[in-house]
Parts: structure tokens; C-alpha cells; sequence
């Protein structure tokens, strides 16, 4: 919708109001995040729903969120994922694993969150504990072997 000088600003408030309150459009937030890999490489991940540029007030249509912040930390033949889902209750989260990834889902009345988290080692999906608590998921999980170690010493000049 294109707006003019002459529109009255009461109008314009009214379709804004209303554009907030229908069921279809929903917040949006992106970004990036970036964390180091159990092999030591940097892993960028980009987060978010983003409205479209060219309109950011027409409804979006719904999508499923991808997640904002996911650590992945491997020591001692265990893996830790931490994942940051605030707004869920337990019941509301289901998490399933395979040797090389897990898979999370979460729905409620605002939101939904439907991802893969692919691991870099082998791991024991059976082995999984997982608990829930103010917002963050907390994954820990046993490796089936050790992890490669691929790196390479770099030298800073």
C-alpha cells in the first residue's frame, strides 16, 4: 500500500494497528552468529526471519524460525549442544537424533522452530540427556569415537 500526503494519519495508524494484529505477520529479528567447530574452524550461521525489504509492513507469510545461538562443544567423548529457544515449555520441544546431526522441533501459539544441527562427530543418539531450563536447551550426548582433528597451525604474521 502506498501512502500519500494528503492521507489522513489516523488512517494510516488504523492500518498499521491492524496490520500488527492479524494472525499472519508475526516480529521479526536476523543475524549472524559465529562459533568455532569441534575441528577447530569457524562456523557462520545466519539466524532469523527477515521481512521483505521492498515492503516490511506486508504480512509475511509464516515460516518456520531458524534458531539465533547454538554452541556446540565436544570434550572428554561427550558432546554438549546449547541452544538458546526462549518461549517454549518443555512439552512443547522434540528433539531427535542420528550418528551425525540431531533435530529439533518446538511450537506454540507464537512461534515455530523446525532445524537440523548437523554434528561433526559420530554420536550415540540413545546416550542423549537433554533438560530445559529459563530459555536454553541443554543437549549432552556421548561420541561413538573420538573426533578428527584436522587443524593446522597457522602462523601470524
Amino acid at each position: 500500500m502506498t501512502w500519500t500526503r494528503d492521507d489522513d494519519i489516523n488512517k494510516i495508524f488504523e492500518h498499521l494497528l491492524k496490520q500488527m494484529n492479524t494472525n499472519n505477520t508475526k516480529s521479526w529479528s536476523y543475524g549472524y552468529s559465529m562459533t568455532t567447530g569441534p575441528d577447530g574452524k569457524p562456523v557462520i550461521r545466519e539466524w532469523g526471519n527477515k521481512p521483505d525489504p521492498d515492503n516490511p509492513l506486508q504480512p509475511q507469510p509464516y515460516e518456520p524460525e531458524t534458531l539465533s545461538q547454538v554452541d556446540i562443544d565436544t570434550e572428554n567423548m561427550k558432546v554438549r549442544v546449547i541452544v538458546e529457544m526462549p518461549g517454549f515449555t518443555r512439552e512443547q520441544i522434540k528433539i531427535t537424533g542420528k550418528e551425525d546431526k540431531l533435530t529439533l522441533s518446538a511450537s506454540n501459539d507464537a512461534r515455530q522452530i523446525d532445524t537440523e544441527i548437523p554434528i561433526d562427530a559420530r554420536i550415540d543418539p540413545k546416550s542423549a540427556k537433554a533438560t530445559y531450563k529459563n530459555g536454553i536447551l541443554d543437549i549432552t550426548i556421548d561420541l561413538l569415537e573420538p573426533p578428527k582433528n584436522d587443524s593446522v597451525d597457522i602462523q601470524v604474521n
